[in-house]
């Protein structure tokens, strides 16, 4: 998700190479750049030192927050957000061009509070009304009604755990769920396709996640997608280049009763927490910072990988984590 709402404000900010006065750049750039909470809290101070308008700092605080992928404090925004509405200046923005764009990320705010009070009707008012006024970016307020659908459903679900699926590195032989979850409290599922392109371009972060989840007692199961011949082949030739890692379990997908359908998976990256009985915890990008609040409820000591130092990042103007990885 953070890289979808990073790609958010690729779109809503203007470019900022106009002349500006030195000093004042120097401050917009702080502002609009804080690493850290302690960051942003120095560059809103001295912005008001500076005589920097009111509705800069605000703005500061959304672009931290989007940043920092932190819904729960962009839902307690939007009364902020709302009540500077009537007040927005156009000459005063470091991000909006247009006054509905301000009024857009007011709805996207609302609508994120109506999703932390699992308000369905009013989610649906919101993001409307946040479309409806920056169609721009549509591609942006879309997948928090993919999530909203992916949840419900979830909650229907209880995944029978003998379910069996091909071994795709043995073939002839068969695993069932209940089998790779062991005496384990969850398992994740990771499901991909070699024809993806952003399934295979974060598969070596995947790897670093998996790797780090197995030692805590996750298990982790790839479930290849596509059993056409072609994308057999494909993924058989990924595993034989040893790319695997140490994920014990490399498995394919049923052509009936799919479970990647069943799962809802129309996006990569995409992973399901199962708990031992057949619960579905989540459901989304591994990146997503919920998921990782769940396994660390399960077992204190996992905790995010830090992989930065050690994977190109990708490009958030890029099509990343988007629709089928195109």
């Amino acid at each position: 998700m953070k890289l979808l709402l990073t790609a958010f404000l690729s779109l809503i900010l203007p470019a900022l190479t106009q002349e500006l006065p030195n000093e004042r750049e120097k401050l917009l750039e702080a502002l609009l750049n804080a690493p850290d909470r302690a960051s942003l809290d120095q560059a809103i101070k001295n912005g008001k030192a500076a005589g920097l308008p009111d509705q800069l700092f605000l703005e500061a605080r959304f672009v931290f927050l989007v940043n920092e992928d932190n819904r729960g404090a962009l839902a307690t925004l939007s009364t902020e957000l709302e009540a500077h509405l009537p007040k927005f200046s156009p000459d005063d923005t470091m991000l909006f061009a247009v006054k509905e764009d301000f009024a857009s990320i007011v709805q996207y705010t609302k609508a994120l509070a109506a999703l932390r009070d699992n308000d369905t009707t009013l989610f649906k008012k919101h993001i409307t009304e946040a479309f409806w006024l920056a169609p721009s970016h549509a591609t942006q307020f879309a997948p928090l009604i993919d999530d909203i659908r992916i949840n419900e459903a979830m909650k229907k679900i209880t995944l029978d755990l003998n379910l069996k699926f091909e071994d795709q590195r043995l073939k002839s032989e068969s695993k069932s769920l209940k089998s790779i979850a062991g005496g384990s409290p969850a398992f994740l599922i990771h499901f991909w396709s070699p024809w993806a392109s952003q399934a295979m371009a974060i598969m070596d972060e995947f790897l670093i996640i998996s790797d780090s989840l197995i030692k805590n007692n996750i298990p982790v199961a790839s479930i290849l997608l596509s059993s056409t011949t072609e994308a057999r082949r494909a993924g058989d030739d990924f595993l034989t280049k040893g790319k695997q890692g140490n994920i014990a379990h490399w498995l394919v997908d049923t052509e009936k009763f799919s479970l990647g359908s069943l799962m809802r998976v129309s996006s990569f990256p995409t992973v399901v927490l199962v708990s031992n009985k057949g619960e579905i915890l989540f459901n989304g990008d591994p990146a997503d910072r919920r998921l990782w609040k769940i396994l660390t409820s399960i077992n204190p000591e996992i905790s995010e990988p830090t992989i930065d130092a050690v994977l190109p990042k990708i490009d958030p103007k890029s099509t990343s984590r988007t629709k089928n990885g195109n």
